[in-house]
């Protein structure tokens, strides 16, 4: 009964609500969902150029402007931004953000908090 009434509820009224759904179905006999620390890590490691325009990807920076921060030309910045993007599995910046978040390798957004 429970469950059918959080399904019911708007995602935005109830903040936890993944929280909840979650303790629901280990209650049911339902194997977890992995954990953002237990995602996949990567196949290659990242190159020292690519951890350092890493960094950048969560800002609103354009890639001149990232280009012009580390004396690089926005050919070579798109470069690594290519290869991040290979590498973890992302086909946008945000995507990018999120799964280097994931696997630690940049820190929590501070927007959450």
């Amino acid at each position: 009964m429970l469950q059918l009434e959080l399904r019911r509820t708007a995602p935005d009224e109830l903040p936890g609500l993944s929280l909840i759904s979650e303790i629901l179905n280990l209650l049911a006999g339902q194997e977890p969902a992995p954990r953002a620390s237990e995602a996949t890590p990567l196949r290659e490691p990242l190159t020292e150029s690519e951890t350092r325009i890493l960094r950048y990807l969560p800002t609103n920076l354009s890639v001149q402007e990232i280009a012009g921060d580390l004396y690089l030309s926005a050919n070579t910045v798109k470069f690594h931004i290519r290869h991040l993007f290979a590498k973890l599995g992302a086909h946008q910046r945000s995507e990018a953000v999120e799964r280097a978040r994931a696997l630690g390798l940049l820190a929590p957004s501070s927007r959450g908090r």
